[in-house]
């Protein structure tokens, strides 16, 4: 089996180059100003986009400048992204430091990623070409779109599991699509091929997001290095929740939700619930269909013949999504 520890070493000079790329891109700023921005970059953590984009550059051909530039741009974008999700769900710790909103304040936030998009922007007009500026705006787009849904489903505790899915489809996903596809595409691959990359970032995505909101139910925050059981705390429906619900006599249904949406719903209670999910098998299911979307995802890719070490390495990431901590 191929280690994810290995996958990380095979793209291993692609991902130095990336890293002083975006050094290079924030030196010429503000002292203030580069503090801020230095300070948020640390937040992105495995890297996992700029890793598909480049693994898939290696089973489709080779890695070049158009990968380096994409893949920094990439990470900018997820970035901004990570300081502006603190800020909505009010995180005070973020990879086991205070977030931006806390070490600083929110405005201090809101602007700082507001410049790693602008500086994201300003990578991928190095490309010189279009298709991926078009392909990363149209990721961001669903991103914000997939968001701004999440916020509209507070309380919406009837959802079920398919509009569960759909929901989360606009949130982690289109960036990892996106990642996975153009590694493929500034490859040189056909539409066919670049399609079979996207596909398995889509699926991809969303067994990370399936996961994450499980991490975020049952994690512990030393291991997450991140404020836990926010959903919850901000009554937003989650898989494990949905399944939850669903398989609920009518009596703890009601009990359950009035609960959730008492003022007093504390960190104590959320916790108590927690344990009510986990024993209620509603957490396992939610793995399950974590799993179904990895196996889907390899799937994707099953019988293209192409660097067969970098498609080794990318089912070694899928694997590794699943079975995270944090």
């Amino acid at each position: 089996m191929y280690a994810v520890e290995d996958a990380y070493r095979l793209i291993k000079s692609e991902m130095t180059t990336m890293e002083e790329l975006a050094r290079q891109s924030l030196s010429d700023v503000d002292p203030f100003v580069g503090e801020v921005v230095r300070y948020s970059i640390q937040f992105s953590g495995k890297r996992l986009r700029p890793v598909l984009l480049f693994l898939a550059g290696r089973a489709t051909g080779f890695s070049n400048g158009k990968h380096v530039q994409t893949a920094a741009a990439i990470e900018f974008v997820h970035t901004a992204s990570l300081i502006h999700d603190d800020i909505l769900d009010g995180a005070s710790i973020r990879r086991h430091c205070a977030t931006v909103n806390v070490r600083w304040n929110a405005q201090v936030g809101v602007l700082a990623g507001d410049l790693l998009l602008t500086k994201a922007l300003e990578l991928l007009a190095l490309n010189g070409e279009l298709h991926g500026f078009c392909r990363l705006a149209e990721a961001c787009r669903k991103t914000c779109e997939g968001e701004l849904r999440q916020l509209g489903t507070v309380d919406r505790f009837e959802m079920t599991p398919d509009e569960y899915y759909e929901m989360i489809a606009g949130k982690t996903a289109p960036l990892l699509a996106c990642s996975a596809e153009l590694g493929a595409y500034y490859s040189g691959a056909d539409n066919e091929t670049a399609e079979r990359f996207r596909l398995f970032g889509h699926k991809l995505g969303l067994a990370f997001q399936i996961v994450d909101d499980v991490l975020d139910l049952i994690g512990e925050t030393n291991t997450a290095g991140k404020t836990l059981r926010t959903d919850l705390m901000n009554r937003k429906p989650t898989l494990p929740l949905i399944f939850y619900l669903r398989a609920a006599e009518s009596a703890d249904r009601t009990e359950t939700l009035n609960r959730i949406c008492r003022n007093d719903f504390d960190e104590a209670a959320a916790q108590e619930m927690v344990y009510r999910f986990c024993e209620s098998g509603a957490v396992t299911l939610a793995k399950q269909e974590a799993e179904r979307f990895i196996n889907e995802a390899v799937g994707s890719l099953s019988g293209f013949n192409g660097n067969s070490q970098a498609l080794a390495a990318l089912t070694s990431v899928a694997r590794f999504v699943v079975n995270r901590e944090n």
